[in-house]
């Protein structure tokens, strides 16, 4: 997959310019990824038939499906049931009733996706382009395969992920992308989340999706192209299942409350099993009489601060994090902390 309009450091900003129209003439990979259509695909897409489809989920989802007119004259168009069936056998949630999916000739995925392309995905409108017939790509990956990878795709898409590492559609969903230590990845340079032009087969964003087609053919014989150290194993599925069955519902609050004596200090633990950032602010009136520190397990001091201000740090693969309050004067008084984490 070749993201267009991500940025090359994976901050969620457009390259400079702006994102890009269209894709490369010859991308070396399967498939891609843009914002929206060319002016090709629009003219396609202007002569395709679309039905919706249940995906036989037993929770009453569909899939739109489309064929362009050149596509029904042509290809050995499989049913589009059978393909909506094939959808609903894919770890998915809500998100499926937004996708609709594309059956194109191989000479308008090349010029929808760029040559070479075997499918591609358009995040702005939810749409999937894939060929329509049922011939492996150039790397030998089965069409249901490429189908899955594009739906790993429009999965993260459609989940949250904090700004520490957002849009999740170039970092991966949020549990896999801290147990594949993506954060740590991409500080020291071994991940490049969203840069699809020089290290492509260092996305995340693409490992992530590459990871959820084996999740649903785990015995495929299609080679791992991407960072070993990103090959999927049995925590890898299990993360994506959990972002698939139990999306990230965004930062949540927690707070504290003690009398404390002059001198005297109290600790809280802070469990932060995902990245992203943690806000830890006194908000007492006579907040000023006390100080708080922030700990990581080794004892490391992270952030230190006296008032009421609030001190904030980014989770990156610490597995816990513990908060010292200090109070500064003499006699004693209440602190309340609030504490925020992904």
């Amino acid at each position: 997959m070749l993201t267009i309009v991500a940025p090359a450091e994976g901050a969620g900003q457009p390259p400079p310019g702006g994102p890009l129209a269209a894709p490369p003439l010859s991308p070396p990979f399967r498939d891609v990824v843009l914002d929206r259509p060319n002016l090709a695909s629009a003219r396609a897409s202007a002569t395709a038939r679309t039905r919706r489809y249940p995906v036989g989920d037993g929770r009453g989802r569909s899939v739109a499906i489309s064929v362009t007119a050149a596509c029904r004259a042509t290809c050995q168009v499989a049913a589009p049931q059978r393909i909506a069936d094939f959808l609903g056998t894919l770890a998915h949630g809500d998100e499926m009733s937004l996708l609709n999916v594309e059956m194109n000739t191989r000479s308008q995925i090349s010029a929808s996706c760029g040559g070479g392309a075997h499918a591609c995905y358009f995040a702005g409108i939810n749409r999937m382009l894939i060929v329509g017939n049922g011939s492996p790509a150039e790397d030998g990956a089965p069409r249901r395969f490429v189908i899955a990878h594009e739906y790993g795709h429009h999965l993260a898409q459609h989940r949250r992920a904090p700004a520490l590492h957002s849009p999740a559609i170039d970092w991966g969903t949020l549990r896999w992308a801290r147990y594949e230590r993506i954060c740590q990845g991409r500080r020291k340079r071994r991940y490049f989340p969203g840069n699809q032009r020089l290290h492509y087969f260092r996305n995340p964003g693409e490992a992530f999706a590459e990871a959820f087609a084996f999740n649903r053919f785990r015995g495929a014989r299609v080679k791992w192209a991407w960072s070993s150290s990103l090959k999927p194993d049995a925590g890898a599925f299990a993360a994506i299942r959990a972002d698939v069955g139990s999306p990230w519902p965004g930062r949540s609050t927690s707070g504290f409350s003690r009398r404390l004596s002059g001198g005297r200090l109290a600790t809280h633990s802070i469990p932060t099993p995902l990245d992203g950032t943690v806000t830890l602010r006194l908000g007492d009136p006579r907040a000023s009489q006390f100080e708080l520190r922030l700990f990581d397990r080794s004892g490391r001091l992270l952030r230190a601060g006296r008032g009421g201000g609030a001190l904030r740090f980014d989770v990156c693969g610490q597995a816990g994090l513990r908060a010292e309050v200090r109070r500064l004067t003499r006699g004693a008084g209440r602190y309340r902390l609030t504490v925020r984490t992904p």
